[in-house]
This record gives structure tokens, C-alpha cells and sequence, in this order.
């Protein structure tokens, strides 16, 4: 896919180790990708519960930031962190930032990395406990 950064940073891998009789023997076990590019059965649902967000541009630069302001966030959970955190995914695919919620509010940048096609592009924000989802409005990266 050339709309999205694709990394194996996502990529978990862990190691087991045994003891056996008379030595330490090891093994690598490669354990499925992060969800960060998990989308639901049907696609992504936008449930707002009230909330809002705005972006500070509608162009950026590739490997430029954007600031990000949301409001009215009830929720009380990530669904890949802890705590009262807003997950921002580009596209409904790669995790971009996580931005904390205080007093229903959160604010802060992203970054576009410079590997991300030139074209128009959105931004997702999630959190749980209520289920929030908003999808912004379309931006141009450049």
C-alpha cells in the first residue's frame, strides 16, 4: 500500500527460553502485528458521543506536524493505552500519536511521516469507555 507508512515497527517478537538438561536453550516465536492497522468488519464506525475535533491546517508537508484539538471527550480509556488517551490513527491504518485527555479536552501535533504518498488523507481519533471514534476531515499532503 503507498497511501499509508508501512513499518515492522508494529512487529512484536519474544523470547522463550528453557532450561534444559546441561544447557539454556532458546527460541524466537514472531508474534502477530499490532492491531494499529485493525479495522472492524464492515470499516471504521464513527461514534462521537458528543465529542469534536478540528485540525490546524488542511495541507501539510510530508514529515510536518499537525496540531490537533478535540473537545467534549467522555471518555474514560484508550483502546491501546491507559488511562484517558486519545489514540490518532492515519487512514484507519498506522498509529500515529497518543494524546492525553484532561477535563474532556486534549490537545497536541502530529507528525506526517515523510514516507506517506502525496494526496489527501484523514486522520482517526479513538478512545473507549464510552466507544469514540471520529474521523476528521479530509487534508492534503504535499
Amino acid at each position: 500500500m503507498t497511501t499509508t507508512l508501512r513499518t515492522t515497527a508494529t512487529r512484536r517478537t519474544a523470547l522463550l527460553s528453557t532450561i534444559a538438561a546441561g544447557g539454556v536453550t532458546a527460541a524466537l516465536v514472531l508474534l502477530p502485528a499490532a492491531s494499529s492497522e485493525a479495522v472492524p468488519p464492515g470499516g471504521a464506525v464513527s461514534r462521537s458521543n458528543g465529542a469534536s475535533v478540528t485540525l490546524s491546517t488542511t495541507s501539510v508537508k510530508r514529515g510536518g506536524r499537525i496540531k490537533v484539538t478535540g473537545r467534549n471527550w467522555k471518555a474514560q480509556g484508550s483502546r491501546t493505552g491507559n488511562g484517558k488517551v486519545v489514540t490518532i490513527k492515519l487512514d484507519d491504518r498506522d498509529i500515529l500519536a497518543q494524546i492525553p485527555i484532561r477535563n474532556k479536552r486534549f490537545s497536541g501535533y502530529v507528525t506526517i511521516p515523510r514516507p506517506v504518498a502525496k494526496g489527501r488523507h484523514t486522520l482517526r481519533f479513538l478512545a473507549s469507555k464510552p466507544a469514540t471514534s471520529i474521523k476528521s476531515k479530509s487534508f492534503k499532503v504535499r
